[in-house]
């Protein structure tokens, strides 16, 4: 097999994979997925409080957040574990960052107690023995707690006993609305939560079962007569988004560990928009200020680098386009494919000077392009394996939109290899029997006078 035709099967080969990446890109729709910081939106970074977190209490948390905001309808979050005790969860484009923190952060911890006593704020405003509970210490479980609740303008404080049951036992809730439309949350609870919930109210007809959430008591009705069908309501002063919040969490489950909200970081659509069109205006300034410098510098052997960046630049874009659905593109991950353009130009650059210097020497373009090769591609192969390693560690230990910049850097760097010896070489090779190509101004060359075809040597 000629040397000509190696090279055709070797362009060819990269072009036609870089079709099949554009064929699936348009056939399954796939476009970039943009990061918070190019969309908009929220970013939130809770603590789980306690003095030792169990990592599979964090995975079970990190399970129940993705479940609510999924049924919030938000498209693509990103909610990671950060260290061994916070949690950071991304909501690019939300139209309503306070209800999604608001939902996130809800422990939702749903307890069924009886109220053991009630009186007026008013009448035990002075009395120590009723006021409010508070403090992790206090607030549990298995404690008596007094609480208030809001009936009309009156407050009434409740002493309320242990928890008989909790919202664990509700299978299914959904928001519904009373004769005066007011919205409500009806649940339906579980075969044993069923059980649980009829032997309750049956031992403690005439009283009132106080319904708390967070411990905050959302109603307190009086048991009637037992209620056998695991079905009941949940009452109060909620609004449609309140109400559809609470059915949200009560279908998902409360967290296993209480959160604390400790950086609450918002970047509106339109800042995220003049971010992105300033990393794209930053990335097409950098390819053309490195296209003009390998043209004035090299020439015709310059075009070619302008070629392989092309080819390098769809290549990556595609990549972003086909991971769009595992990963998000951030402003950090374009600083990454910008720098990468330079470590792209300077492949070219390592090869052509070792060109040029066997130019000078008096052999031709011909004879050079291959042998040129074989010694500027261990550089280039040190050169980037040196940044894949970097970034490679920097994905690894590296946090936040850092890891963005590092799996870009680390792609660019590998496709750089490949675009290099598998494109650059060998159209650097076929150009090579251009006798116009092949003539030292045309290389950006400059011959001394005992090289130059006909001189003389002053």
């Amino acid at each position: 097999m000629s040397r000509t035709t190696k090279n055709l099967i070797s362009i060819g080969a990269v072009v036609l994979i870089l079709a099949g990446i554009y064929v699936a890109k348009f056939v399954f729709d796939l476009n970039p997925r943009l990061g918070l910081d190019l969309k908009g939106g929220v970013s939130l970074v809770y603590e789980a409080k306690g003095k030792t977190i169990d990592p599979d209490v964090l995975d079970r948390t990190v399970e129940n957040i993705r479940k609510r905001v999924d049924r919030l309808g938000v498209a693509e979050p990103e909610i990671t574990v950060l260290g061994s005790r916070n949690i950071e969860v991304q909501l690019p484009g939300i139209s309503d960052p306070e209800r999604a923190k608001n939902l996130v952060g809800q422990t939702a911890q749903l307890q069924f107690r009886i109220v053991q006593e009630s009186k007026n704020k008013s009448d035990v405003k002075e009395d120590p023995a009723w006021e409010e509970t508070e403090g992790e210490e206090n607030l549990k479980p298995e404690k008596v707690v007094i609480l208030p609740l809001k009936e009309g303008k009156d407050t009434l404080m409740l002493k309320l006993g242990p928890t008989l049951l909790t919202g664990d036992a509700i299978k299914k809730a959904q928001v519904t609305y009373d004769e005066a439309n007011n919205p409500k949350i009806s649940f339906e609870m579980s075969s044993a939560g069923a059980k649980e919930f009829a032997t309750i109210t049956q031992e403690n007809q005439n009283k009132q079962l106080a319904i708390a959430l967070d411990y905050e008591v959302e109603s307190a009705p009086n048991i009637k007569e037992p209620i056998t069908d695991g079905k009941g309501e949940i009452t109060g002063s909620f609004t449609d988004k309140e109400a559809k919040d609470l059915s949200i969490v009560l279908n998902t489950g409360a967290l296993p560990v209480e959160l604390k909200l400790l950086t609450d970081q918002r970047v509106t659509a339109t800042l995220g928009r003049d971010s992105l069109n300033q990393g794209l205006v930053a990335g097409v300034v950098g390819l053309i200020l490195v296209a003009l410098f390998m043209i004035v510098f090299y020439r015709a052997l310059g075009l070619v680098t302008c070629m392989g960046l092309i080819v390098f630049g769809l290549y990556i874009y595609g990549l972003i386009c086909i991971l769009g659905e595992f990963w998000s593109l951030t402003l950090a991950g374009i600083a990454g494919i910008i720098v990468s353009i330079g470590i792209a130009a300077d492949s070219s650059i390592v090869y052509f000077e070792r060109v040029k210097e066997d130019v000078k020497e008096g052999r031709t373009l011909r004879s050079s392009a291959d042998s040129a090769y074989k010694s500027a591609f261990r550089t280039i192969l040190a050169a980037d394996t040196v940044s894949f390693a970097a970034a490679a560690i920097l994905y690894i230990f590296a946090i936040g939109a850092v890891k963005g910049f590092a799996l870009t850097l680390g792609i660019a760097t590998v496709f750089d290899v490949y675009i290099s010896y598998f494109f650059t070489r060998p159209t650097t090779s076929l150009l090579s029997n251009w006798e116009l190509i092949g003539k030292p101004w045309a290389m950006g060359v400059r011959l001394p006078p005992e090289k130059v075809p006909g001189g003389e040597a002053g």
